[in-house]
């Protein structure tokens, strides 16, 4: 298995550390604008092996991602503090159109894992700037988000982690929907309080810039969860993660990426499973895809481009 990993800065350069711990891929090509940081990065991987992990890594050019089963495109102005995740769309549209285009013809086969902010809009225009089919191309989304809320949960209840199942859909960022209709604790579903649900809204959604405050940028989470993903989406059988992908009328959405419960594996997205949701958390999830596609259509603006994206007017319940 072969990964490739484009813009490999702090936060490239922490899901590098997350795909050579992972166990998962035998080859990783780190690519970067600056390829003295490309090899930086490679060497003190390397270095940081106390024994054989069994991965190659090494740094390259676009034209060494050929034969990869899955890139992930991190390039882009990171989110600073006082910054929204929309803030960046100007400054990312141009770059990560060209750059998928680049990546599609180097790595034919691959499947696009978008982690550029913001990502539900990148991960339109990165799939409309290739013309791939949706299963090719998708987001980080709210995989993150959803463990941000599983954690406050745990929390809440003073429970473990793992005993919490939890799910955020929607944006990546203020337009995030908790799920609570389906939240779990040790199997069993959840009664909580407006105050606790309010309190667990903010905390999902406000997080990252408490985190960026003091330390300038996320990097642990996101690695972790965009490792978690790339592995379930190469794996022979078949698992459910949030995770942002062009819709195609599910939701009552159409043409723009937005964080749903994505069935992953053999190589790519295999459905998006529609959840049965109170209607609050319907109608959250639709606006939050209408505010979507107005901020995809601000990046067609931006590229100066035709590309593939809905018109507000479509995007209504069937």
């Amino acid at each position: 298995m072969r990964a490739g990993i484009v813009g490999v800065g702090k936060l490239g350069g922490a899901v590098a550390q997350a795909f050579a711990l992972d166990g998962t891929w035998d080859e990783l090509v780190l690519c970067d604008a600056a390829p003295d940081l490309a090899w930086a990065q490679a060497e003190d991987l390397r270095h940081g092996f106390a024994r054989d992990p069994g991965v190659e890594v090494f740094a390259g050019e676009l034209a060494d991602l050929a034969g990869s089963d899955v890139v992930v495109l991190a390039a882009g102005q990171g989110r600073k503090p006082g910054m929204t995740r929309l803030d960046l769309l100007h400054a990312n549209a141009g770059l990560v159109a060209d750059v998928s285009q680049s990546i599609a013809r180097a790595a034919r086969n691959a499947t696009l894992l978008v982690l550029t902010n913001p990502v539900d809009v990148m991960t339109t225009v990165a799939w409309s700037a290739t013309g791939r089919p949706r299963d090719r191309i998708l987001g980080s989304g709210t995989l993150v988000d959803s463990v941000r809320l599983r954690t406050a949960l745990a929390e809440l209840k003073g429970v473990p982690v793992a005993e919490v199942d939890a799910t955020v859909l929607g944006e990546h960022g203020d337009r995030a929907v908790p799920i609570f209709s389906r939240a779990r604790v040790h199997g069993r579903p959840l009664d909580l309080t407006p105050e606790e649900r309010d309190g667990l809204l903010q905390e999902v959604r406000g997080i990252a810039a408490r985190i960026i405050d003091v330390k300038g940028g996320t990097a642990f989470g996101p690695a972790g969860c965009t490792a978690t993903l790339a592995r379930a989406v190469v794996a022979p059988t078949a698992s459910v993660l949030p995770a942002s992908v062009v819709l195609e009328g599910e939701y009552g959405l159409r043409d723009v990426a937005v964080g749903v419960p994505a069935v992953v594996g053999q190589g790519g997205v295999i459905k998006v499973e529609e959840w049965p949701l109170r209607s609050e958390e319907q109608a959250a999830l639709q606006e939050a895809g209408r505010d979507l596609a107005g901020f995809v259509e601000d990046a067609a603006v931006v590229l100066g481009l035709a590309v593939r994206h809905t018109t507000l007017d479509r995007l209504t319940s069937a």
